[in-house]
């Protein structure tokens, strides 16, 4: 069945925006490949949320605890996958979504709750799985490769990028900074004689005054910046070549572009990841900035200028963000869309195409093209035949490849085809994996995988799915690696 994503998050001057704008940058990884709509309550900042988003309104008289059935009633639970980014989602939330059969991706900061969620993504630099506990039923996205960006961000991680002069600041510190921290940085940053350009960016729920009545005195050195599209904000990054601002999304933004960041904290979700931005030298050390003062800003701005190993610094923000999130977080989210069908006569020319894709007639023991009767033949006896289980893996209702069960007396044997669009996902281990459960609700054979001994990834992709090295055998000429499967190593 199709799939439609429940994107969940709100945001306001009280809590911030930074729940709102990390769910932008996944809607944007998975607007083409997905139905969606934007879930917010009416209390948050909703001009902030792009017009072009499908957006429905939850009414703040709706309590957490009540919003998951409110929302079974909305949406057909079997039919959605609920993507929700924020404290309040808590363990009792998940588990309530869980029942009433919603698929659920939640995204974390602080590995705190219990997870109930089908898959959970935290992107501080140095999580693991120890970090957490669940029920026993929840996958992890771990780490800053699953870095929830917005893709002019992820293009510009891919570019390389030199620093030889610090002469222009950029200063942000999220939608509401509560803190006035703009304002001391932007004081501080005055005072040092080396920074000739200051480019503040104020968030959507910034409300003071002080930093306009600076800028007024000084507006020769000074600029406002405030609703900034994503490519304006970028491209801002670019024509500066030094930050300050907290250990949150807008510092892995300011990874990707690459620059000197001195950063610190004033949240608890931002800890964590200024730790581990630390432990990784990408940062300069600006610890707790509750109560730093404009001289505690200026002191810690003049040491991180002075600092030359922000040269290391730039290496390692090239390291921890590839700009690749984009595929993976959709390789991740549609391993939560997959379904399985039986082949039938419509999928002939289908199947025909993708059998003779270059690289898998390469990966094949018959490596010449297939014509199209040999073919036709073939294709219409196995769908026929009783003792093949060929079916079709659909990725969100579309066709993705093949997974097929050729069933012997006492052992069956499979093959494995992805269609070339969704190749560089991981999916074959997922299709493998659920396949086996079909095929095992009436057979007890072991599964067989003869695989060529120099296609690596058909190896990984079938030890991930929990096939075992069974032994090496010469299959037409070449030297090929079987590998088992039985029905006690697959989990119902």
């Amino acid at each position: 069945m199709k799939k439609r994503i429940l994107f969940r998050a709100d945001g306001n001057k009280t809590t911030g925006l930074g729940h709102l704008y990390r769910l932008f940058a996944i809607v944007e990884m998975l607007k083409e490949d997905f139905e969606y709509t934007y879930l917010t309550r009416t209390s948050s900042t909703i001009e902030v949320i792009p017009v072009e988003y499908d957006l429905k309104l939850i009414d703040v008289n709706i309590s957490i605890e009540q919003e998951p059935d409110w929302l079974a009633k909305q949406f057909k639970p079997e039919e959605s996958i609920l993507i929700a980014d924020g404290y309040h989602f808590d363990s009792s939330y998940q588990k309530r979504i869980k029942e009433l059969g919603f698929t659920m991706v939640y995204i974390d900061d602080l590995a705190t709750e219990c997870m109930h969620a089908d898959l959970v993504i935290n992107h501080s630099p140095s999580i693991s799985t120890d970090s957490f506990n669940d029920s026993g039923h929840t996958d992890y996205a771990l780490g800053t490769k699953y870095a929830l960006l917005r893709p002019s961000f992820l293009t510009a991680a891919k570019e390389p990028r030199k620093i030889d002069r610090i002469d222009k600041a950029f200063v942000c510190f999220g939608g509401a900074d509560k803190l006035d921290l703009s304002l001391k940085t932007t004081k501080a940053l005055l005072q040092i004689d080396q920074i000739l350009e200051i480019h503040v960016v104020l968030g959507a729920a910034y409300k003071n005054n002080g930093i306009h009545e600076l800028v007024e005195k000084n507006s020769s050195k000074i600029k406002l910046h405030s609703n900034l599209s994503e490519e304006q904000l970028v491209n801002l990054m670019k024509s500066c070549n030094f930050a300050v601002a907290p250990s949150s999304t807008i510092c892995y933004e300011l990874c990707c572009v690459k620059m000197p960041i001195l950063s610190g904290y004033f949240v608890e979700n931002q800890k964590r990841i200024y730790d581990d931005l630390v432990k990784n030298k990408v940062i300069s050390l600006g610890g707790n900035f509750t109560n730093f003062t404009i001289s505690d800003f200026k002191k810690q701005i003049e040491k991180s200028i002075k600092d030359r190993s922000f040269k290391k610094n730039l290496e390692m923000q090239q390291k921890l963000f590839d700009g690749k999130t984009g595929l993976r977080v959709l390789s991740i989210v549609n391993h939560l869309a997959i379904s399985f069908r039986k082949a039938n006569s419509d999928d002939l020319i289908m199947v025909y195409n993708w059998s003779n894709d270059a690289l898998v007639r390469q990966n094949s023991y018959e490596s010449e093209p297939i014509k199209i009767e040999d073919h036709t033949k073939w294709f219409l006896d196995r769908i026929a035949n009783k003792n093949t289980l060929f079916l079709i893996a659909m990725v969100n209702n579309n066709p993705a490849g093949i997974v097929r069960y050729e069933i012997k007396e006492k052992e069956t044997v499979i093959g494995i085809l992805i269609n070339k669009k969704y190749r560089g996902q991981k999916l074959a281990e997922s299709f493998l994996y659920e396949s086996a459960k079909l095929y095992f609700e009436t057979s007890n054979n072991p599964v067989f995988a003869y695989i060529k001994e120099e296609n690596i990834a058909s190896i990984k992709s079938f030890e991930n799915a929990r096939y075992k090295y069974d032994r090496t055998e010469e299959v037409k000429g070449f030297k090929s690696l079987l590998y088992k499967l039985e029905q006690r190593d697959v989990r119902k």
